[in-house]
């Protein structure tokens, strides 16, 4: 008996990871709801344990067999967490170097002008001119 099933959703065919029923806020199957605008991701890989399948086995198969749910290798999953820790990563090194700059202006802004502290200044008053002759 594999240890996993591992499937994939449909564009259009809105799957509910079925533990998820007893949550308040159902989990989908490569999809996710933002309002009432749904997601799908086709690239996801889901891993469903064995004893899941087993519990909920009428309703995935159900699923399989309307063709909602493709299913899919351990090779695939594989490759899909791969991608998407590559995407995360990628994301988050982008996110941390534009934070940088922004800390970078921002700390530009901030500092003192020094172009007048280093230079000599002209001397204008009358008493430091006589002072210097």
């Amino acid at each position: 008996m594999p240890e996993f099933h591992y499937v994939s959703s449909v564009k259009g065919h809105l799957v509910t990871r079925f533990p998820s029923l007893r949550l308040s806020v159902a989990q989908y199957i490569g999809a996710t709801r933002k309002g009432k605008t749904i997601v799908w991701d086709e690239t996801e890989v889901a891993a469903i344990s064995e004893r899941e399948w087993q519990t909920y086995r009428r309703e995935y198969r159900r699923c399989m067999a309307d063709k909602s749910l493709v299913e899919r290798t351990k090779e695939d999953f594989e490759a899909y967490v791969a991608d998407k820790q590559a995407r995360e990563k990628e994301a988050l090194e982008k996110t941390t170097a534009e934070a940088m700059e922004r800390a970078k202006a921002e700390a530009r802004e901030q500092a003192p002008s020094t172009g007048t502290t280093n230079q000599p200044t002209e001397v204008t008053s009358l008493k430091a001119k006589k002072a210097i002759r």
